[in-house]
C-alpha cells in the first residue's frame, strides 16, 4: 500500500500539537492550539498560535541518493528534506499565563528535542522519518521585527521560534535505469 507523502508537513504540525497538548496543562484541549498565524487569532481567548511561517530545503541533506525499489531497474528520485520554522505565540487573559505557557513549551522542547516513535503522527514514519529534531531558533530583534510586520494589525508579542528538521519528503516519481546484463570485456586474441 502506497503512503501518502503529501501529508508530511501537516503530520509534523499534528505531531507537535499532540506533544504540546499532552505536556502543557494549559493547552490540554485541541481548541487551544491553532495552526493559524497570530493575525488569525482572537486575542480574547486562550490560544496558542503554532504558525508554520517558513520552510526550506535542508541544506545539510541536499545530496541524497535516489532509492532502489526492491532489486528492480526502478528507482525513486531522491527524497527532499525540509526545514520547518514555527512561531509559537500564546494568547491568554493575562501576561503571567502567557509567560507560564512560554516557559513550559521551552522546557518541554529542551527536554524532548526529538520527535520519534509514538510522537510521529500520520504518515511520518511511513515516509521514512524516524527522528526529527526540534531546535530553538534564536531570532535577533531585527528578525522578530520583520517577522511581526507580516501580521497586520497585531502588535508584536513575546514568542518562541523553533526549527523542526530534517523532515523527509519521499519522491513519488520513478526513473528506470537499465542494469548491466552481460559483461563484455572486449579482449581479443593477438
Amino acid at each position: 500500500m502506497a503512503v501518502d507523502t503529501g501529508t508530511v508537513i501537516r503530520d509534523v504540525s499534528t505531531s507537535l500539537k499532540a506533544l504540546l497538548k499532552a505536556n502543557v496543562p494549559e493547552l490540554n484541549d485541541d481548541s487551544f492550539i491553532s495552526f493559524g498565524s497570530p493575525s488569525d487569532i482572537d486575542s480574547s481567548t486562550m490560544k496558542l498560535s503554532m504558525c508554520l511561517y517558513y520552510l526550506s530545503h535542508s541544506p545539510s541533506m541536499r545530496n541524497s541518493e535516489k532509492e532502489e525499489i526492491g532489486g528492480t531497474n526502478e528507482f525513486l528520485y531522491p527524497p527532499a528534506y525540509l526545514d520547518l520554522y514555527y512561531l509559537l505565540t500564546p494568547y491568554a487573559k493575562d501576561r503571567e499565563t502567557e509567560q507560564l505557557i512560554l516557559g513550559r513549551i521551552f522546557q518541554l522542547f529542551h527536554e524532548h528535542p526529538v520527535l520519534s516513535g509514538s510522537d510521529l503522527r500520520g504518515n511520518l514514519a511511513g515516509c521514512g522519518n524516524e527522528k526529527i529534531r526540534i531546535s530553538y531558533n534564536n531570532l535577533t530583534i531585527q528578525d522578530i521585527k520583520q517577522l511581526w510586520e507580516v501580521f497586520p494589525g497585531k502588535p508584536a508579542k513575546v514568542s518562541l521560534s523553533y526549527l523542526v528538521s530534517p523532515v523527509r519528503l519521499p519522491a513519488d516519481k520513478k526513473i528506470i535505469i537499465p542494469r548491466v546484463q552481460v559483461k563484455d570485456l572486449g579482449i581479443h586474441p593477438i
